[in-house]
């Protein structure tokens, strides 16, 4: 049975691609440090007893940056580095923990992948490395706004700088705005749904006008196991949507899908926070057999179901 590591595997892409890899007959090890950075852990300690349950899965509770990996990483034909600090607000306040989940941890991992002889290294990106506009295709300049922004291309060149210097496979995924069942309790569109559910206010940032392109998860995990396995390195790959839509609308969205309107407050936007993002999708599509299936209504309404106990 080919063994997978997934890292980071308790969060909201790692769990949903720990369970399509297993589904399709790997073996998966799932690394997760189990932190409270963002959200409580429980959420993450949630996704693990449900990933305990399924056959071919072991896990480890690690800490990539400063834990002994050789046992995880050792007789693994794949890994798919989705540990990371996410979120570009707090990025300003906790630094030290971004370089460190961020980069010094994809410093660690990529050492023991190539130690291992790991065949193929899959590393989640952001659209958040592109800075303020993050419009265009995967050759447009990189020139991030925040911290968290800044670390993850520090991971990328990890990733060239060590391609260059040795037999390194990877590919890197650049996720624009992820959504969808499981989604982290700290993003817009959980927060949104949630609100409007309980008849809450919304506070939106800015006057709303910031445009992003959403991706459903289903979408993600499928081109994130697709990279797994394409066997060229050195690639980056757009993982977006392939549809804009200002922040106001995709409140608007929420509203039809939950059925009613909340009150809403514009309040100031966070330092870091990005204008506009619209990933030109075309090469995933042509090198990955990348095709978005799920549109915004479907995806909230997925979404929305998936919380019904909230």
């Amino acid at each position: 049975m080919i063994k997978v590591v997934v890292t980071g595997a308790c969060g909201f892409i790692g769990s949903a691609i720990t369970e399509k890899l297993i589904s399709q007959g790997y073996f998966v090890e799932g690394i997760d440090n189990l932190d409270n950075n963002l959200y409580s852990k429980e959420v993450k300690e949630k996704r693990l007893s449900n990933l305990l349950n399924l056959n071919n899965f072991s896990f480890s509770n690690l800490d990539l940056a400063i834990d002994n990996l050789d046992q995880s990483i050792e007789g693994s034909s794949y890994v798919i580095n989705e540990a990371a600090l996410p979120g570009q607000v707090l990025s300003w306040e906790i630094f030290p923990k971004y370089v460190s989940a961020n980069i010094l941890a994809v410093e660690k991992l990529l050492e023991k992948c190539l130690k291992y002889k790991v065949k193929k290294v899959v590393q989640a990106s952001t659209s958040s490395v592109c800075g303020k506009f993050a419009v265009g295709n995967e050759a447009i300049p990189t020139n991030p706004i925040s911290p968290y922004g800044i670390t993850k291309l520090a991971a990328e060149n990890l990733y060239y700088a060590l391609g260059l210097n040795s037999d390194l496979n990877f590919a890197i995924l650049r996720y624009f705005s992820v959504y969808g069942p499981g989604q982290r309790p700290d993003m817009a569109v959980h927060k949104f749904l949630k609100l409007i559910k309980s008849k809450g206010e919304l506070n939106i940032t800015g006057d709303g006008t910031q445009r992003r392109d959403l991706t459903f998860i289903s979408d993600v995990v499928d081109a994130t196991i697709s990279s797994m396995k394409f066997e060229e390195s050195g690639q980056i790959f757009n993982i977006s949507g392939g549809k804009q839509y200002s922040l106001n609308e995709i409140v608007n969205k929420c509203f039809e899908v939950v059925g009613t309107k909340a009150n809403i407050n514009y309040v100031k936007r966070p330092k870091g926070d990005q204008e506009e993002t619209f990933g030109d999708n075309s090469k995933a599509r042509l090198k990955l057999g990348f095709d978005p299936k799920v549109d915004l209504i479907l995806g909230l309404q997925k979404q929305l179901s998936s919380m019904a106990n909230e």
